[in-house]
């Protein structure tokens, strides 16, 4: 599975008429990192149009760059004359192929959701030339079997940008728009007996998480369960967090069978 992620502007671009801190351009290069990092985890090649936020390749060259990718998604927030407007919009191939209509409803809805927002919707906009935004008519010509251009909600919007703004927000929309994906594409994160929070590795993150799940802090889901769950018992015991702690450290493997 190859996807390419295109985060929507350079530099410091787009800046919010209703809150002085938000520029479209940053708070999607940060969208777009955490994205990126949350596909990797389930197995997938990601790639971005850009390796540097004040690069500024032509928008009909970065979608372009999809040619030979599976998936193709570039990163926005929009703007209205209405500081009141607060849907998300997610603009699909003209030709809706490979069903991509109703992949992205999936997509704008569960973001709509999450960003509590009004709704989500899927658009289409046809220019002289095929695809009207120059980013998804590249696309179009590099024959990317899917792609979408994505508005998470309205920069104009005071609710929308401080939400954005929230790193945890973000990271949370990163972790949904990748467990959406990776359903639509069928794609399964690696089972790693002590990676208790499922990002394919082993971290501090994880020993921590299995000490609250341990001393009754935090109740955990099945799978962090079943990872932190090193000798296969059915229950997380003390050596269990101290085997992921000491495999965290490089002090000691976990050595236990792994499913």
């Amino acid at each position: 599975m190859k996807i390419l992620l295109d985060a929507g502007h350079y530099g410091k671009y787009n800046q919010s008429p209703v809150n002085p801190q938000y520029y479209e351009s940053e708070v999607m290069w940060r969208l777009q990192g955490l994205l990126q990092a949350e596909l990797l985890s389930y197995g997938a090649i990601v790639d971005t149009t850009r390796s540097d936020i004040n690069q500024n390749p032509t928008v009909y060259n970065r979608g372009r760059m999809a040619e030979g990718y599976d998936l193709f998604i570039s990163l926005h927030s929009n703007a209205s004359s209405s500081p009141k407007t607060d849907r998300v919009d997610i603009y699909c191939p003209i030709d809706n192929r490979n069903g991509s209509q109703e992949f992205g409803k999936t997509l704008a809805q569960g973001i709509a959701d999450l960003m509590g927002v009004s709704y989500g919707q899927t658009k289409t906009k046809q220019g002289v030339k095929g695809e009207y935004y120059g980013v998804l008519r590249g696309a179009m010509d590099a024959h990317c079997p899917m792609y979408f251009l994505i508005e998470h909600s309205f920069h104009t919007n005071e609710y929308a940008t401080n939400w954005l703004l929230n790193q945890q927000n973000l990271a949370m929309l990163a972790m949904l728009e990748a467990d959406i994906i990776a359903q639509k594409y069928g794609l399964e994160k690696p089972f790693i007996k002590g990676d208790v929070n499922g990002n394919g590795k082993l971290d501090p993150r994880d020993y921590i998480l299995a000490k609250r799940i341990y001393f009754g802090t935090y109740t955990p889901t099945e799978d962090e369960l079943r990872r932190c769950d090193i000798n296969g018992d059915g229950k997380v015991t003390a050596r269990d967090y101290l085997l992921i702690k000491r495999a965290v450290l490089g002090s000691e493997e976990i050595r236990e069978k792994r499913e």
